[in-house]
């Protein structure tokens, strides 16, 4: 279950707490070896969403795989880095996400599985009017969910570009380390080659 009301005056978050209950999911981050699958028991006609991200591991993709609870592929993509899926459960059961890459290393990927839709936990109507301090909570509630949903993304490339960048620093420590072998196997041999050649001299006088 997923819940939080982030720095904020009391009464404001308060406000948010009764107005918009807290909404049912997981979000993860895991290293996949080479198949992994997540379930979630899931009620008849609620809306789900399923996000990932691949942000470690090589070529930054993998195959997905969402299954319902009879077995039935729902959605399928394959070598992805990112995708976002929005589906209403059918039936009620255990839906099935699975994840799966061919690669030799293990690939870290963050995911995010939410049920239902805040909006369809609200105290009023649809069809009645909302007061000046309902609409400026929804207003915060819509900019925070904007916010958070930013900050993540931001995170995730952030941890993306810094595990390529330490990628990019091992191949270089690599290949500065042959480089200093070459180089110094390169002096030992015109060292070699020079007191031979000063050595056959003497030899000859």
């Amino acid at each position: 279950m997923e819940c939080s009301v982030r720095t904020l005056p009391l009464s404001v978050g308060l406000l948010l707490a009764v107005v918009f209950p807290c909404v049912f999911g997981v979000e993860l981050t895991v290293k996949i070896p080479n198949k992994m699958c997540f379930h979630e028991d899931i009620k008849a006609d609620t809306k789900f969403t399923f996000e990932f991200q691949v942000i470690e591991g090589s070529d930054y993709n993998i195959d997905l795989m969402l299954y319902g609870p009879d077995n039935a592929e729902i959605h399928s993509q394959q070598k992805q880095q990112y995708d976002s899926v929005h589906q209403t459960a059918k039936t009620a059961g255990v839906y099935t996400a699975c994840f799966s890459h061919t690669s030799l290393t293990s690939k870290t990927v963050y995911f995010d599985w939410v049920l239902g839709d805040a909006q369809d936990h609200l105290p009023v109507s649809h069809h009645q009017a909302l007061t000046a301090l309902e609409s400026s909570t929804m207003y915060i509630h819509d900019r925070l969910k904007v916010a958070v949903d930013y900050q993540t993304h931001f995170r995730l490339r952030e941890t993306q570009g810094r595990d390529h960048a330490e990628h990019m620093n091992e191949i270089v420590a690599y290949l500065s380390l042959a480089e200093a072998i070459v180089l110094v196997t390169v002096s030992l041999m015109e060292v070699y080659i020079l007191r031979s050649f000063f050595a056959d001299r003497r030899a000859n006088i």
